[in-house]
């Protein structure tokens, strides 16, 4: 990884860019001396494909306070004077992310919610009032835009119960994300839908933090023996020790790394540098961008949605191709590269993010995009290689 994706997110913490901000506030109101290193958004070099040759500028135009203008390396380049940290950014693309949080690390607190067998809400903070403590199985976003198709389409994949718990007149007028905020999430959220068949719930309240003797100590509006019951309930659980296993971040913690390690050993990813002697200095590189490692393990969770998810692939005419293999070095991802037995050209389907840069490398002309299906995603397509 290069050097500006380790010194932004080394030290990213088991908190969610929700939780930080709120950490960050608290101090701020209490008067304590704010957070060395406040929650801001960075550039990940190693997933942005303009500054190694694609023609895009979706962040730019995304971006609802012209905070993102690109360096002469073309590069993003962040006005933190006029970045409201909305988020709609991650949503468009990997290369932008939190120094607190990634989307990675979001759909884990999801995952870990769900297993603890709750419904997940997720609401953005201009529905936090003052006073509105909001539960545990909230997830407050800074806005539902920073949320990918794909991180919706592997909630959805897993079965998870998610609920949206926001009054969406308030995008209308947001200022920290604009009147585009909406168009966006309403566009992920079908896409999403309609890939996995499932729905994402909406809610009319955001669940407030519950107290043991809450009810029984301000009974009013609120049945007696009801309460009563439930504590019964609660106290019975304390002594058996399953309130303690139920509620154990630990325990959900352990659950989910050992989830996360089957999924990515059964997809059989590979980010490290992998031996070659077709290529320079002997080594090429594979980098999986989060989106797709996202849309990888819903597939894989449910292989037959794959047929209804549009994606884009590069596609080589082998009658046109000369195997002088300028592609594979202008491929971000090396989802292009020789095979390392032969050293004919090969193509890794998964690692692909139809970003167009080898169709402008190839001298033949041989390279073109097609769109097809994340069946072509799938282990029995997506690991072949390319063959005349």
């Amino acid at each position: 990884m290069a050097n500006e994706r380790d010194e932004g997110l080394e030290n990213l913490a088991e908190e969610t860019f929700d939780e930080a901000m709120a950490r960050e506030e608290e101090r701020e109101a209490s008067g304590e001396e704010p957070h060395k290193a406040p929650a801001k958004v960075i550039v990940v070099r190693d997933y942005c494909v303009r500054h190694k040759g694609a023609s895009c500028n979706r962040c730019e135009v995304a971006c609802p306070k012209s905070a993102i203008s690109f360096s002469d390396d073309d590069l993003p380049v962040i006005d933190q004077e006029l970045c409201t940290r909305c988020g709609i950014c991650f949503g468009i693309c990997d290369a932008l992310s939190s120094t607190r949080i990634t989307m990675i690390d979001l759909h884990a607190r999801i995952r870990r919610i769900a297993l603890r067998g709750e419904d997940v809400y997720l609401t953005c903070k201009e529905n936090i009032f003052p006073g509105l403590d909001p539960a545990a199985n909230v997830v407050v976003l800074p806005c539902l835009a920073c949320l990918s198709p794909e991180i919706w389409t592997l909630v959805l994949a897993e079965n998870i119960r998610v609920k949206v718990a926001c009054d969406l007149s308030y995008c209308a007028d947001c200022e920290r994300a604009g009147e585009m905020a909406e168009m966006l999430y309403s566009h992920a959220i079908e896409s999403a839908e309609s890939w996995t068949g499932e729905k994402v719930l909406f809610a009319t309240e955001i669940p407030e933090k519950e107290q043991l003797l809450k009810n029984l100590a301000n009974p009013t509006g609120v049945d007696r023996r009801a309460a009563f019951t439930n504590l019964v309930g609660d106290v019975g659980d304390i002594a058996s020790g399953k309130r303690r296993l139920r509620n154990s971040e630990v325990l959900q913690q352990f659950y989910e790394r050992r989830e996360r390690a089957r999924a990515i050993a059964k997809l059989n990813l590979a980010e490290d540098d992998v031996f070659n002697n077709f290529v320079p200095m002997g080594m090429t590189k594979k980098t999986m961008t989060p989106k797709r490692q996202l849309l990888l393990e819903a597939i894989d969770r449910k292989p037959e949605i794959a047929k209804r998810i549009p994606v884009y692939l590069s596609e080589t005419d082998y009658s046109l191709c000369a195997n002088v293999l300028e592609c594979t070095k202008a491929c971000p991802t090396g989802a292009r590269f020789p095979d390392p037995e032969t050293g004919v050209l090969s193509m890794d389907a998964r690692y692909c993010i139809g970003c167009g840069i080898c169709i402008e490398a190839c001298p033949e002309g041989a390279i073109d995009m097609v769109e097809t299906t994340a069946e072509a995603l799938l282990p029995a397509a997506g690991s072949r290689d390319e063959e005349s």
